[in-house]
């Protein structure tokens, strides 16, 4: 299910989703819900452009070290929650930001989700050539939010 499309800079694109649930394998101290306690799988799919020209960025690859929050939003009982989304792979969406959640009401409420994206400045360091030539951050914060979505047809949906 396709939330949002969104162009975050000339060379970067980010595609919003949600998704069946699905067994997350981890570390512990990088937990996850377990398949039977989620409703839906959110992601965020945040990679270069296709025509990006810029030395040593692949065309269409993962765009590490940032942090994605969502906040979900129940619009009938105005309950919510906040969830940090957290790189994954699969053979699906390769690299993404992703993280099972339980839906702050029922699955066939609808919710407003708002993305919140931005750089991790903790973990992202930069040589002088990068800082010389393109923007720091390479993301700036940017916040996108999507109204009126009901997940109850991808929460009934399971992956193969």
């Amino acid at each position: 299910m396709i939330l949002g499309t969104e162009k975050i800079t000339k060379d970067i694109t980010v595609i919003f989703e949600g998704a069946p649930r699905d067994k997350i394998f981890s570390s512990p101290n990088n937990p996850h819900l377990s398949e039977s306690e989620t409703d839906v799988h959110i992601e965020a799919l945040i990679n270069w452009n296709e025509d990006i020209d810029i030395p040593s960025q692949v065309p269409g690859s993962f765009i590490p070290y940032l942090k994605v929050r969502a906040k979900i939003t129940n619009q009938e009982t105005d309950e919510s929650k906040t969830i940090d989304l957290v790189p994954h792979i699969n053979l699906i969406d390769g690299f993404h930001y992703a993280r099972n959640i339980k839906l702050p009401g029922s699955v066939d409420n609808e919710y407003l989700i708002t993305f919140t994206i931005k750089q991790d400045s903790d973990q992202l360091s930069y040589h002088k050539d990068w800082k010389d030539n393109y923007a720091t951050p390479v993301i700036p914060e940017i916040s996108f939010t999507y109204q009126d979505l009901n997940f109850f047809n991808v929460s009934q949906e399971t992956r193969r």
